[in-house]
């Protein structure tokens, strides 16, 4: 926390220390909370890190055992361009399961991370309790329908052109890619984008930021953590995952209908979706 009691995008949560699997030539970077119940694994979303989870890591971590890793491609994770998809990100959780956690976990995903987790209930049962997946784009980020969901098509293709150019991505790249992705307005067809005048300031601000707290170069004061968080997040990403989306990589050798058949059971009182190795029905 900072002196305003915001969750500053710097540093590890009281009680977790961050560590590195390497797994079949891949090293994953995580994080890791005390023994304080059933193990939780939690699974970012295309473009964050285990950050993404920050400010939820204290009070999850009073009730369970929690483990947030960065995926290939993310935060302090290897880069392996050309080699990203549901599959493949899928057995390195697998194996970080069996490598890390050493028993079966319950596992919790955000976005393409909810996709991950439902890979895992179908291709590792043995390993998962049961699951949350949450806003999963199961069926939207198959190729070729993704090509059709504006908002992530959009930003995924911002994201290779401007952050995935050569050379070294700087502060200015962020504030180009923030000054053109959007938000979908109902009834228009343009996305609604950051207004001119509010990035500058922001953009402002963070140069500030960094020439004053050098080693804190994210945690922008005024500004939300989320944004703060993205500013790191869009720093770290290997830009080669959007393309592995959008050209049809990412979704592979991936059936959702085939993988949806193979989670034994769906509890939507709990939100749960689960496996039935242990606890299915």
């Amino acid at each position: 926390m900072d002196k305003l009691g915001r969750t500053k995008v710097a540093g590890i949560p009281e009680g977790f220390k961050e560590f590195s699997f390497t797994t079949n030539g891949v090293t994953l970077n995580y994080v890791v909370g005390p023994d304080n119940g059933l193990p939780l694994l939690l699974i970012p979303g295309q473009m964050e890190s285990w950050q993404g989870y920050k400010c939820v890591l204290p009070k999850l971590s009073k009730r369970f055992h929690i483990f947030v890793p960065d995926l290939r491609g993310h935060g302090k994770s290897t880069w392996t361009p050309g080699h990203y998809s549901y599959n493949i990100c899928g057995n390195d959780l697998k194996r970080f399961i069996r490598g890390v956690i050493q028993q079966p976990t319950l596992v919790a995903g955000l976005s393409s991370g909810g996709v991950l987790a439902i890979w895992l209930a179908a291709n590792a049962p043995e390993d998962v309790l049961a699951i949350i997946a949450e806003d999963p784009p199961i069926f939207s980020s198959i190729w070729p329908r993704i090509q059709n969901e504006k908002l992530m098509a959009n930003n995924f293709r911002l994201a290779v052109d401007i952050l995935g150019k050569p050379g070294k991505r700087d502060i200015r790249d962020i504030e180009r890619y923030l000054s053109q992705v959007g938000i979908p307005v109902e009834g228009k067809s343009e996305l609604l984008k950051i207004p001119p005048f509010i990035l500058k300031i922001m953009f402002f601000i963070a140069r500030l930021n960094r020439a004053v707290r050098p080693n804190s170069p994210y945690d922008v004061p005024f500004l939300p953590f989320n944004m703060r968080a993205g500013f790191k997040f869009l720093s770290e990403y290997d830009t080669d995952f959007s393309r592995a989306t959008l050209e049809g990589d990412l979704s592979k050798d991936f059936s959702p209908e085939e993988t949806l058949r193979r989670v034994s059971a769906l509890c939507f009182s709990c939100g749960l979706m689960r496996t039935g190795t242990r606890h299915g029905g």
